[in-house]
């Protein structure tokens, strides 16, 4: 399984838009859809059986980061 492939599914899911990609800003994703970082960041907890903490994700700007860091945490 390819987890990074798989949180960004999890991702897109939560948000109802495919088109949202690594690139994508959290900023940007949480400011045009009514979601919220620790909604998201839940939602990758629970699924991935991860833990995110405030330290880890303090410089994490993009839905592809947030995505490598679930993969590297869930090794």
């Amino acid at each position: 399984m390819d987890v990074r492939n798989e949180a960004l599914k999890l991702i897109r899911e939560r948000v109802g838009d495919r088109t949202i990609g690594p690139a994508t800003t959290l900023t940007a994703l949480t400011e045009e859809y009514e979601t919220s970082m620790e909604e998201l960041v839940e939602a990758l907890e629970a699924e991935f059986g991860v833990e995110l903490s405030e330290e880890l994700l303090v410089d994490v700007e993009t839905v592809g980061e947030l995505c490598s860091l679930v993969a590297r945490v869930e090794e």
